[in-house]
């Protein structure tokens, strides 16, 4: 009698475009606070069975050398400033990602003391004549916190948290994409 053929126990890894094509992708995870949830998540990617690092993926330890940005967490009001100011530093060629639904509406921690808000799409400056504060450089309570000038999302991957196959799928589909 033939032996049944097995079934591997692992399924494969989900298709390889940067590997192949021999690119590679620095990601810098960025904390905004919150419950961490996402971090957690983030961490597996690089851990048995999703291999992120066999993807063509790669963390990094500074943000100015990443390509891709992970922004994750409810935004607190002692980092927004800093993280306003890391942000506008970075080069406008840098792909910012937001994980989970935490970073993008600071839910379950919406009315908590501590948070600011979401992040928020950039804000076009004023002109020359406007008597209209540029609301860029507000960081109002409960309102969010706008990008810095010439920074957008380039994506989002939804859950709370979402998990690490989504997170990889949907930073190389970002990544492909751009």
């Amino acid at each position: 009698m033939a032996r049944p053929e097995k079934s591997p126990a692992i399924a494969a890894p989900a298709q390889k475009p940067l590997k192949r094509s021999g690119l590679s992708v620095a990601v810098y995870p960025l904390s905004l606070g919150g419950s961490n949830a996402e971090r957690l998540e983030i961490e597996a990617m690089w851990v048995s069975p999703y291999h992120a690092t066999s993807q063509g993926l790669s963390l990094t330890a500074s943000p100015y050398q990443a390509d891709v940005i992970l922004l994750y967490g409810s935004l607190s009001e002692k980092l927004a400033p800093l993280v306003y100011r890391l942000l506008g530093s970075l080069p406008p060629d840098v792909k910012l990602i937001a994980i989970g639904s935490e970073t993008l509406s600071t839910s379950p921690f919406r009315l908590a003391y501590g948070v600011v808000g979401p992040l928020l799409e950039p804000v076009t400056p004023p002109t020359e004549g406007d008597e209209v504060v540029q609301s860029a450089h507000v960081i109002a309570k409960n309102i969010g916190l706008p990008l810095p000038p010439g920074l957008h999302l380039a994506g989002y991957i939804a859950g709370s948290p979402p998990d690490p196959q989504a997170i990889l799928d949907g930073i190389l589909q970002i990544v492909m994409l751009l």
